[in-house]
């Protein structure tokens, strides 16, 4: 879901009013009293996965269960903050919006599609703040412009990471009882197909994820440790997510700087040393 460039500092009142108030399309965001503006929709990429992912997913729960899948135009409360996700399956007794927030509070699976202007929200505060919700079980990022997916799947009081890609890969969400073969969704993009209608090669990786693996482990980031990253050619960007995902607890800048090539590591350390991280 694409993101408007402007956001603003209110209180849950002024939220509320700015909601009644949004523009046809128009989704407010609310984090820490910083509402964020979002637009339904975005590119047709995005839009076809979001339908088809709803649909699979939805055609797959259990008939008759407590169960329910949304799409992008309902709000989902995780503690204080409000969201509009992709794509959300809410279980249990929660599964109808509150008649005073006019929001759902249960949030079992939560689907993102990233998009270029969204992927550092969802990845870093978005992420954070699902976090609060006590019953998510499956965090799934899914990207557009070429098959590959993310799944954060609950282990006790971590997250176990997942990297997915290739058409026979299978996302498994054990926690509603669905599994989604990627070729399923990401048949619906055009541009991830051949003339005959079989998937596309996969694409490569981009620094950008990197960026966005290790902001997601709580490493330091900023725009010059980003262009560092940026040198990365695709094969060492697979690698640093490799290791990156591998690093336990909060990682130490020495681990930071070893899941990168030697040619980069006294970089990163110089960079590292003018931000003031030891």
């Amino acid at each position: 879901m694409p993101v408007a460039p402007r956001d603003d500092f209110i209180g849950s009142d002024e939220y509320a009013r700015l909601c009644e108030a949004a523009e046809e399309g128009e989704r407010l965001e609310d984090i820490d009293g910083q509402v964020i503006r979002m637009m339904v929709g975005g590119s047709t990429a995005h839009h076809a996965l979001t339908r088809r992912l709803d649909n699979l997913i939805a055609d797959r729960l259990a008939p008759g269960g407590p169960r329910a899948s949304f799409r992008e135009t309902m709000r989902l409360q995780a503690g204080t903050a409000r969201f509009y996700p992709d794509v959300f399956v809410a279980c249990g007794d929660t599964v109808e919006p509150d008649p005073e927030t006019k929001s759902v509070h249960s949030g079992t699976v939560i689907l993102e599609v990233l998009s270029p202007s969204t992927e550092r929200y969802d990845r870093g505060r978005k992420w954070l703040k699902y976090q609060a919700l006590p019953d998510l079980r499956h965090f799934v990022l899914v990207a557009q412009d070429q098959r590959r997916v993310e799944a954060f799947h609950r282990q006790g009081s971590g997250w176990h990471y997942e990297l997915l890609k290739g058409p026979d890969a299978v996302l498994r969400l054990d926690a509603i009882g669905v599994a989604l073969r990627l070729d399923e969704f990401y048949s619906a993009i055009p541009m991830l197909t051949t003339e005959d209608g079989n998937l596309a090669a996969q694409a490569t990786f981009a620094p950008a994820q990197v960026s966005g693996i290790a902001e997601m482990k709580g490493l330091p980031s900023s725009p010059d440790i980003d262009a560092v990253i940026a040198e990365l050619d695709a094969d060492e960007c697979e690698t640093a997510i490799a290791a990156i995902v591998g690093l336990v607890g909060t990682p130490s800048m020495e681990e930071w700087k070893s899941v990168l090539p030697e040619r980069l590591q006294d970089r990163l350390d110089a960079v590292l040393s003018v931000d003031g991280y030891d």
